[in-house]
């Protein structure tokens, strides 16, 4: 006779361990990538602190035949890699703060908040963004993009308690970033976007 399995806590974690791609993948499809806009609260996770938020460098590349504009994280999978991948697309990358949020309907996303790149001066937008970034850590507040001149707009709603106190997911920043991401990872030269980025400039 076999000897009786022991079901205790560590199965539970080799479960969980084992599922954990079906389980985040499902999860992981109501992680979108969007900026706030007017018409609903939104706040970042309680207890977050504004130095602890992650800055990338995104490239923005916008495809020839269906004008759709998609970000790609661009990490090298080493320095050297990184160094050559952050020098060919230059021209397309900023460096972006990703600011995961909450919206008054306990839907969570991602805004990718772009930042001056190296020699650029701060406008409005990137100022106005990182006070409205400093609000929703503080709690629920209406953000919205006006116009270039005033930048973001960033509301405070009159009563902080009027608002669902929806939980926020089990995962970490990381995780959501994987999630909304997906493939849009770039992490080596001979990713398709550095080949279609190379081949616009010829």
């Amino acid at each position: 006779m076999t000897d009786k399995i022991t079901w205790d806590s560590k199965i539970t974690e080799k479960t969980l361990q084992d599922n954990n791609r079906t389980l985040g993948e499902l999860e992981s499809q109501g992680v979108s990538i969007c900026k706030p806009s007017a018409g609903q609260y939104v706040r970042i996770k309680p207890g977050s602190k504004f130095n602890e938020m992650i800055w990338v460098n995104v490239a923005f590349h916008t495809d020839a035949k269906t004008q759709k504009e998609t970000q790609y994280i661009i990490k090298g999978e080493n320095a050297e890699v990184d160094r050559k991948l952050q020098h060919t697309l230059l021209a397309i990358i900023k460096p972006c703060i990703l600011v995961p949020y909450q919206d008054n309907g306990g839907n969570e996303s991602i805004w990718i908040v772009k930042q001056p790149g190296k020699g650029q001066t701060s406008m409005t937008s990137h100022t106005s963004s990182i006070r409205a970034i400093k609000g929703m850590i503080d709690g629920w507040r209406m953000v919205w993009f006006k116009n270039l001149k005033v930048g973001y707009c960033c509301e405070t709603p009159e009563d902080q308690s009027a608002f669902e106190d929806y939980e926020f997911g089990k995962f970490s920043t990381s995780d959501l970033i994987n999630f909304a991401f997906g493939d849009d990872i770039v992490t080596t030269l001979e990713d398709d976007l550095v080949t279609d980025f190379r081949g616009k400039k010829h």
